[in-house]
């Protein structure tokens, strides 16, 4: 919009107070009111920001009251924050990956997997990967838009990230915590045009390093900084996953892993070029587990060699077979691109990848499967459409899959389609209770809390409690049958006890989340779900069981930006993680 069609602040105010005298304001009466307001005049209908930038003006100028209503009107796109923090995700250099899979593309200027199209591939490009500014531009463009932003999960994307140089990931890492640092001291900044860029050489990463004592530094700094980074994610390959991974992911404050699992059939592996088996993943999954994190599986259902009733088998072993069950799934159904290998596969008629009814009967059928304690975090890869060449281009397909499931009356059990954010027609003040479940997990037992109403309808708050099986050190009888003649998995595994000893015999709680809209640290408000209680509640009820069950202590794998919540439960830091001495 140039600055002529802007309009200008006397209309927007007109705009926004007739707005205000609405009784119901919703973004599609907010345009109703505009029309006749703008009829006749050269000026185009305002953005969001404009109005944001406007309103915010006119409430500290006390021409207008704070409205709710028409702030939650004017706020982009809820979903981002309405799981209860700020998703900001940021991209790694290219570098080259230690794969050759055959659905991968390959474009130059991204990490191995990426598009420059892709929205956060594309700012990440913009800023020329540098993860100070992306952090920092995301929260500001967050906030500008009306969203809560000093909850930040942070997202690490960007290939394998476990094969890229120590020095350069623990100044990445280093880096992301120093944005958040300093954001409320930042004034905003200007996105360069991605036109504007010079040609970037993709094998080279900066030789910018950092010390441990730099890190731990601004990561002592984010404990009490007013932007926090309550949860730190990386992507890996399962192949990858090892002890000495699993220790320096500790150090940079990692809570959470997804792995590119992408399938269980050793057979579709070998064909795509995966360069690992199934084993990898059961030893992975173990592994992180042990450790405390949340663990999050790629799946890409119709790949080269497989078949939707194949697929299907896969996706209801992974939760019937207690060596997976994965916390959190994405759902990407293979498609092609013209910068990957699979590309010549699908023009010589070598591979059809699925799409259409029989693409959509599968992912209705596995989103029947998922458990309650299982997060369905995507259901296709966020690619624009002309860039895929051959394959599924529906971008708004989990919105149709939601509406053809309503229609045949099927449910989807999943966490994410139960947060009460999600939930329409559910009073965030209803009476809630307790539930639990109970399930056996890559060599441990796993009790997944909820807080939800009394039909299971919506889940305000959940937490994930491990309580470890024997140590490796103990006989194997007393150990899950199916690690122990994995020699490898065993030596792990002792090293992990070895580099964590409070961790041993030891209930280990994995996450703590409470959902709706993201407020901050220190803020409240009526229809919220956060900040009532909920997570003490549920850190109670896990204490108890973990007593009941002979543990005599609790380990939390804290995000760096929670830790001063959970030292006000009694825990203190120890090996990065926050323990507490339980009593008997």
């Amino acid at each position: 919009m140039t600055e002529l069609s802007r309009p200008p602040r006397e209309i927007v105010e007109r705009i926004l107070r007739n707005a205000n005298a609405a009784a119901d304001i919703t973004r599609k009466s907010l345009g109703t009111i505009a029309r006749p307001i703008l009829a006749g005049t050269s000026f185009q209908f305002p953005t969001v920001m404009r109005y944001w930038e406007v309103y915010r003006e006119m409430v500290a100028d006390g021409s207008m009251e704070k409205n709710p209503a028409l702030e939650k009107a004017l706020r982009v796109k809820d979903v981002r924050t309405d799981s209860g923090v700020a998703p900001i995700t940021v991209l790694t250099k290219p570098y080259p990956c230690p794969g050759k899979c055959v659905y991968c593309p390959t474009e130059a200027r991204m990490p191995k997997s990426y598009i420059s199209s892709e929205p956060a591939a594309a700012r990440a490009l913009s800023l020329r990967f540098d993860p100070f500014e992306q952090v920092l531009q995301r929260v500001q463009a967050l906030e500008k838009n009306g969203h809560e932003g000093k909850k930040i999960e942070l997202i690490i994307k960007g290939g394998t990230w476990s094969s890229y140089r120590w020095d350069y990931r623990q100044w990445f890492i280093k880096r992301c915590f120093d944005a958040a640092n300093e954001l409320s001291t930042t004034e905003d900044r200007f996105i360069t045009p991605l036109a504007a860029l010079p040609a970037f050489d993709e094998t080279i990463l900066t030789n910018e390093s950092t010390t441990d004592d730099e890190l731990t530094s601004a990561q002592n700094l984010n404990e009490t900084s007013d932007y926090r980074i309550i949860g730190l994610t990386i992507e890996t390959r399962p192949d990858w996953v090892n002890a000495k991974e699993i220790i320096r992911l500790r150090q940079l404050g990692c809570t959470r892993v997804e792995l590119g699992v992408q399938t269980l059939q050793d057979a579709v592996l070998d064909l795509t070029n995966r360069g690992h088996h199934i084993d990898a993943t059961i030893r992975a999954t173990a592994l992180l587990k042990q450790a405390g994190f949340k663990v999050d599986f790629h799946i890409l259902p119709g790949q080269p060699g497989s078949t939707p009733e194949k697929d299907l088998e896969d996706f209801r072993t992974l939760f019937s077979d207690a060596k997976y069950r994965p916390d959190m799934i994405k759902l990407y159904p293979c498609v092609v691109l013209p910068t990957a290998e699979l590309h010549a596969w699908a023009e010589d008629g070598r591979f059809t990848p699925m799409q259409g009814a029989e693409l959509r009967e599968l992912l209705i059928q596995m989103q029947t499967i998922v458990p309650r304690y299982c997060r369905i975090s995507r259901l296709i890869r966020d690619f624009p459409e002309k860039d895929i060449s051959h394959g599924n281009k529906i971008t708004n397909l989990r919105m149709m899959l939601e509406d053809e499931m309503k229609q045949r009356g099927l449910v989807c059990n999943c966490l994410r389609c139960r947060e009460v954010g999600h939930v329409k027609d559910i009073d965030p003040n209803s009476p809630t209770q307790i539930f639990e479940e109970w399930y056996d997990s890559a060599g441990g037992r796993e009790v997944f809390l909820t807080i939800e109403d009394a039909d299971r309808k919506a889940v305000f708050a959940f937490l994930r409690l491990r309580l470890p099986n024997s140590s490796p050190r103990a006989d194997a009888r007393n150990f899950p049958i199916e690690y122990t003649n994995d020699s490898r998995y065993l030596r792990e595994s002792l090293e992990i006890s070895e580099a964590f000893p409070v961790l041993t015999n030891t209930a280990i709680v994995r996450e703590l989340h409470t959902y709706g809209t993201a407020l901050n640290l220190n803020q409240n408000s009526v229809d919220a779900s956060q900040h009532r209680g909920y997570g003490r509640k549920l850190m109670q009820a896990a204490e108890d069981i973990a007593t009941r069950e002979g543990f005599p202590r609790m380990a939390v794998i804290s995000g760096i930006g929670v830790r001063e919540y959970y030292r006000t439960l009694g825990y203190n830091e120890e090996q990065t993680y926050m323990v507490k001495e339980l009593e008997k």
